[in-house]
């Protein structure tokens, strides 16, 4: 019996003892920067924003944020810092609700006070949302590297598909001699599709036309009124010290094609122009909007979709916005928005889908 408990104690020694290195290991690597910023004698790769997007805004040495959903990962950091002198990285989270993103801003400016400058973009299709609603699925999102709880941290650091997977990617990286991943093309996406009309045509289903137009309520407008309050213009609000640069996502022609087939057009355009009347009251609040560069918008060379737009795009809104180019103001946004409106509610859309002679 001696023997056989001390063959027991041994090998619960020898278990923990290996636990203790797997996840001592999983720490010091920390492939999500879940401890601290990267090590200067590793190479890491950027290749999963959910789970190292929180790291990044606590850990890295920054003054500048761009984020957003997938529309704005093909921005490249290096540009925005060229432009307005700043160091940035790029944080964005694609399919995430205002939310998600905001609460990694707050996350961003509660780490770090050296930050002066954010760059945001807004996608229109989640304006009219709960304020509280996410993009992502809650039963398989790693909460473990988002709270200040301690005893979860097991799921990082004992996590067998962190170490076979992202410690093994991280050293991996390291001894073929590549170099970390940059801000530049940290989730950019440009290369892995086509673009122009034949691409757009292939994944777009064009709903069938209705003939019943749907009007914006004040239930909507208060939805939106909450939406960008809690997600938007309350944290500018609570930190003057930094300009929020702010831009409406540019979709396609085909997006406004299918609120005009749906019957969502008119409301669509309302609850924009509400949601602008709302944003440009906030004095630190920079806010852009490209829907009246129509030529862009129905030149299909640039998206691959109805709403995903090429990194050309992303380099001209940078250089729009250092140049406050497009900008909405108090004064203008009125006749922005009747420009937008007089062009979307006349267009002829049918001809879009008429086969070329």
């Amino acid at each position: 019996m001696d023997r056989d408990k001390k063959w027991g104690i041994t090998l619960l020694v020898l278990v923990g003892v290996c636990l203790a290195g797997i996840a001592g290991l999983t720490a010091v690597v920390d492939p999500f920067f879940h401890y601290h910023k990267p090590l200067e004698c590793l190479s890491y790769p950027l290749n999963n924003e959910r789970y190292q997007n929180d790291g990044i805004v606590k850990h890295f040495d920054y003054d500048a944020v761009i984020t957003g959903t997938s529309m704005t990962l093909n921005f490249k950091a290096s540009e925005l810092d060229e432009l307005f002198g700043v160091h940035s990285v790029k944080v964005a989270f694609p399919g995430a609700m205002y939310k998600e993103i905001n609460d990694n801003l707050e996350k961003a400016v509660a780490a770090n006070p050296d930050i002066r400058l954010v760059v945001r973009g807004l996608d229109k299709l989640w304006l009219l949302e709960d304020a509280d609603k996410t993009g992502y699925d809650k039963d398989s999102y790693p909460y473990y590297l988002y709270d200040d709880v301690l005893y979860n941290d097991v799921y990082y650091v004992l996590n067998k598909d962190v170490l076979c997977s992202h410690v093994k990617g991280v050293l991996g990286f390291t001894c073929s001699g590549q170099k970390s991943t940059d801000f530049d093309t940290y989730g950019n996406w440009m290369h892995a599709f086509s673009f122009g009309k034949d691409a757009v045509d292939a994944v777009y289903h064009r709903a069938d036309r209705t003939d019943e137009i749907q009007e914006v309520t004040e239930a909507d407008f208060e939805m939106l009124r909450e939406n960008l309050s809690q997600n938007v213009t309350d944290l500018a609000k609570a930190h003057p010290e930094i300009d929020f640069y702010l831009f409406l996502t540019p979709y396609s022609i085909y997006y406004w094609d299918n609120l005009n087939q749906t019957g969502t057009l008119k409301k669509q355009l309302a609850i924009e122009e509400e949601a602008i009347r709302l944003l440009v009251e906030q004095e630190n609040i920079y806010l852009f909007a490209f829907s009246d560069l129509f030529e862009m918008i129905c030149d299909l060379d640039y998206y691959k979709d109805e709403i995903h737009y090429s990194e050309e795009i992303n380099t001209q809104i940078l250089k729009w916005m250092s140049r406050k180019e497009h900008l909405l103001t108090k004064e203008n946004y009125r006749e922005y928005c009747s420009r937008i409106y007089e062009f979307y509610t006349t267009y002829d859309y049918d001809a879009l889908f008429m086969p070329e002679e």
